[in-house]
């Protein structure tokens, strides 16, 4: 009973996993610009908005930010890797692939697949 039952176990991940490759190729994309980043226990993270004044970015502090980003749907924390972390600083405006699972809160934390600087 119990190596059926591992069995089953078994199939079902490996199936799981064939059939995520189609979905890979469809991450989400988000635009916005940077407006704080962070490191909290060795990891790193960019908050993104996708609307923001320069003189609210110029003015603003986090929680002026964290209220903007209520009412912007695509608002969300990233984690990021050092490279980029460092790479990219605030005001810049970026493209971001990210994972399609979000730790719930407001805004949501995802994680970059991949980012990239847009020039305006």
């Amino acid at each position: 009973m119990k190596k059926i039952i591992l069995f089953m176990l078994i199939s079902m991940i490996v199936l799981s996993g064939c059939s995520n490759e189609d979905e890979k190729e469809n991450y989400p994309i988000y635009e916005g610009t940077l407006v704080f980043k962070t490191v909290e226990n060795d990891e790193y993270k960019f908050l993104v908005l996708q609307n923001i004044s320069k003189e609210d970015l110029e003015n603003g502090d986090l929680d002026d930010f964290i209220e903007l980003a209520q009412d912007q749907p695509e608002a969300s924390y990233y984690f990021v890797d050092k490279k980029d972390y460092e790479s990219i600083d605030i005001g810049q405006r970026v493209k971001i692939t990210a994972d399609f699972n979000q730790l719930e809160s407001l805004p949501p934390i995802r994680t970059v697949i991949s980012i990239e600087k847009i020039d305006e």
